[in-house]
C-alpha cells in the first residue's frame, strides 16, 4: 500500500493527446501514478482524425493501421476485443503510371492484415484516455521547473495551478521549438534530424455509390513531380470501413510534391485539382469537397535514431511521438510506451 501511495503522489503531465501521449499517459495511470493530459483541440485523436457531421464521415488523417510486433498485435486484438477497433477487409489495389509493362493498370495489393478504429478513427484514443484526466482546448504556451517541480501555463487559462514531477512532450517536433532552451544539450542532434512534410488531404461526398474496383488505391510515388502525374497518392472509401455510415464519402490524399508545389493554395483549389484526378480513374463529380491541410503529416530523419523517445532523468522532461520512430500509429504507440516505462523505473 505504501508504495502504490507513493506513485498516486507522483504527478504527470502530458502534452499532446494523439496516440503516443495516450500511449504513455495510460501507462502511467495503470501504474497508479497521477496523470494530466492536455490537448490544444477540442478532443484527443491526434491525426487518427474523422470529420463528421448528422450525414457523413470521413477519415481524413490516419487511414488504417498494422501490427508488426508482438506486443502491439496483442494491444490491438485487446482494442477489437472491446469493439474500439476491427479488421479492415477493403479492397486495395496500387496504380503505378511510372511501369513499363501495363502503365495505369490497378493491381491488388499483397494481402495485409489492416485495422480501423470503430466506429471511427478517433474512436480508438478517446477510448484510451476515457478514464484519464483530460483537459481539451488548452494550449500549452510556458513551462519552468519550480523547486523540483513542472508549472505550466496555457494561452486559454493562464498560470495553471497544479504542479508536475514530471512532464511529457507529446506534440510534433515543430511544435516543439519554442520549449527548446528547457531540454538537454544531448537531444539536439536528435531533435535537429527530424524533417517533416505537409499533405493536402481532400474529403468529397457523392450522392451514390461508386462502382469502382477497388475500395482503398496507392497512386504513383509519393513524390511524384512530373508533368501530367497524377497528384494523388492514396484514396480510399469510408463506407467501406467497419462500422461507418452515412453518405458515400472518399478521402484523397495528394502526394508530397503536389503539396510542397501547392502548400500555399486555396482548399478550394487544391479540392478541385484533387477531385479532377479522381475522375480520371473513374469517380463521378462529387456533389461537394472539403481540403484539409496537414501541415505535420510525414516525418522522417535524416541520419538514423537510437531511440523511439526522450528522457532526461535530472529535469524529469520526456518527448515522444511517431517521428521519433516509423511514423505509424505502432509507432507511436510504442514510443509512448516505452517511454512510460523509462520514466517509472526512474527516480523522483
Amino acid at each position: 500500500m505504501a508504495s502504490h501511495q507513493a506513485s498516486a503522489d507522483r504527478r504527470v503531465a502530458v502534452i499532446g493527446a494523439g496516440m503516443a501521449g495516450a500511449s504513455a499517459s495510460v501507462a502511467l495511470h495503470n501504474a497508479g501514478l497521477s496523470v494530466t493530459l492536455f490537448e490544444k483541440s477540442r478532443g484527443a485523436s491526434g491525426r487518427m482524425s474523422t470529420r463528421r457531421t448528422d450525414q457523413w464521415q470521413a477519415d481524413h488523417g490516419a487511414q488504417y493501421f498494422t501490427a508488426k510486433s508482438p506486443a502491439f498485435e496483442s494491444e490491438v486484438q485487446a482494442w477489437c476485443h472491446k469493439g474500439w477497433a476491427a479488421a479492415w477487409p477493403g479492397r486495395i489495389a496500387k496504380l503505378d503510371f511510372s511501369k513499363t509493362s501495363a502503365p495505369g493498370k490497378f493491381e491488388p495489393t499483397p494481402p495485409t492484415p489492416r485495422f480501423v478504429g470503430t466506429p471511427r478513427m478517433t474512436s480508438i484514443v478517446a477510448a484510451m484516455v476515457a478514464p484519464l484526466a483530460l483537459s481539451t482546448q488548452t494550449t500549452i504556451t510556458g513551462a519552468q521547473r519550480v523547486k523540483g517541480q513542472w508549472r505550466l501555463s496555457s494561452k486559454e487559462h493562464g498560470d495553471l495551478p497544479e504542479a508536475f514531477d514530471a512532464l511529457i512532450w507529446a506534440i510534433p517536433r515543430p511544435q516543439l521549438a519554442p520549449f527548446e532552451g528547457l531540454f538537454p544539450d544531448s537531444w539536439q542532434h536528435t531533435l535537429d534530424s527530424i524533417q517533416f512534410a505537409p499533405c493536402w488531404a481532400v474529403m468529397a461526398g457523392f450522392d451514390r455509390p461508386l462502382d469502382l474496383p477497388f475500395d482503398g488505391l496507392f497512386v504513383g510515388r509519393s513524390d511524384d513531380q512530373q508533368p501530367g502525374a497524377s497528384p494523388l497518392s492514396w484514396v480510399a472509401r469510408t463506407l467501406s470501413k467497419p462500422g461507418r455510415t452515412g453518405q458515400e464519402t472518399w478521402t484523397l490524399h495528394a502526394n508530397r510534391g503536389f503539396t510542397q508545389q501547392h502548400l500555399n493554395a486555396t482548399p478550394e483549389a487544391v479540392a478541385e485539382r484533387l477531385t479532377q484526378a479522381f475522375i480520371a480513374l473513374g469517380a463521378p463529380t462529387p456533389a461537394w469537397t472539403i481540403a484539409h491541410r496537414w501541415l505535420y503529416a510525414l516525418a522522417e530523419s535524416t541520419s538514423p535514431l537510437t531511440t523511439n523517445h526522450l528522457w532526461d532523468e535530472s529535469s524529469q522532461l520526456g518527448v515522444c511521438g511517431d517521428w521519433l520512430t516509423s511514423g505509424r500509429i505502432e509507432g507511436a504507440w510504442q514510443s509512448g510506451s516505452q517511454l512510460a516505462k523509462q520514466l517509472l523505473c526512474s527516480p523522483r
